[in-house]
């Protein structure tokens, strides 16, 4: 009895809540429900304090950064096609937050609601190292040099629209 309490409350929205909260009684379409997205980014634009305490978590190849302006970012890999001095637009983020107020979407945020850039300060390599395999019953070690890359991103703008 009370796990179906929990499970029809859980497919009960916020979202759906305001529209049919809207909807009730007038003729206003369900469009309204963006709107209230805003309202909520309203808050945290006041929270962030010109942006001095802003942050945003992004994802890049599905691994979260959490970044505010001003941060460098160290990527295990090289981007495909960035040089030296690049400008990457990132607009995979899952969070956008204050000290007092945190905005977060699983899915991903509206690239309308937010600004994140970031240049391409440094393109380098790890320190040199060599991995060592062996085989199953095989005296014989089998060495591999291993240099592998970084990119050095420099987070240049993180505002709220």
């Amino acid at each position: 009895m009370f796990r179906s309490r929990i499970t029809a409350a859980a497919r009960f929205s916020p979202a759906r809540a305001l529209a049919t909260a809207t909807n009730s009684g007038s003729s206003a379409p369900i469009a309204a429900v963006p709107n209230a997205l805003k309202a909520d980014l309203t808050s945290l634009k006041l929270n962030s304090n010109g942006s001095k305490d802003l942050y945003a978590v992004f994802r890049l190849h599905n691994m979260p950064y959490l970044v505010t302006k001003g941060d460098k970012v160290y990527l295990p890999f090289k981007l495909k096609n960035a040089e030296v001095g690049d400008s990457v637009v990132l607009n995979d983020v899952t969070t956008i937050g204050s000290p007092d107020f945190t905005y977060n979407k699983e899915e991903g945020i509206s690239e309308e609601l937010y600004e994140l850039k970031a240049s391409v300060v440094e393109i380098t390599r790890e320190p040199y190292y060599e991995v060592y395999r062996k085989k199953q019953r095989c005296r014989r070690l089998k060495t591999f040099p291993v240099e592998p890359f970084q990119t050095v991103l420099m987070i240049n703008e993180l505002k709220l629209n």
